[in-house]
């Protein structure tokens, strides 16, 4: 028999801090951001009224034009990893399961699995047409 006062209560703000599973209604409106599948397991780093700000570690940022605004040929592209955040909007989300206690699962812990997304390479992008 559980007493009352153990019962625990899950609110929101719980899960920053932590690897939870996110669920996608439609993975569409994120593809941009390496969403290739509805699931994926991210690090909480904030909860607003608009949504869930997760960790998006390396980032890729491009620099495709001169200092004139003229586009620059891909050899001369310059293409740097960032850490960054972003929002997914509490109406993209179907569910999150949250995996409390669970080692690996609580930051700062050793993750096994990977966090982050499947962001699609130039070779890749060649290979698929190529096929």
């Amino acid at each position: 028999m559980v007493v009352e006062s153990e019962k625990q209560v899950m609110v929101t703000n719980d899960i920053v801090g932590d690897v939870v599973q996110i669920l996608l209604r439609e993975a569409g409106e994120l593809a941009n951001l390496g969403f290739d599948k509805p699931s994926h397991f991210l690090h909480v780093v904030g909860v607003d009224d608009v949504g869930l700000w997760v960790a998006h570690p390396g980032y890729a940022i491009a620099r495709v034009n001169d200092e004139d605004g003229k586009p620059l040929p891909a050899d001369e592209q310059i293409h740097t990893m960032v850490d960054a955040n972003f929002l997914i909007r509490w109406e993209q989300i179907a569910t999150i399961v949250h995996f409390p206690n669970r080692e690996g699962f609580n930051f700062p812990s050793p993750f096994e699995k990977h966090i982050g997304f499947v962001v699609p390479t130039e070779e890749a992008e060649g290979e698929e047409k190529g096929s």
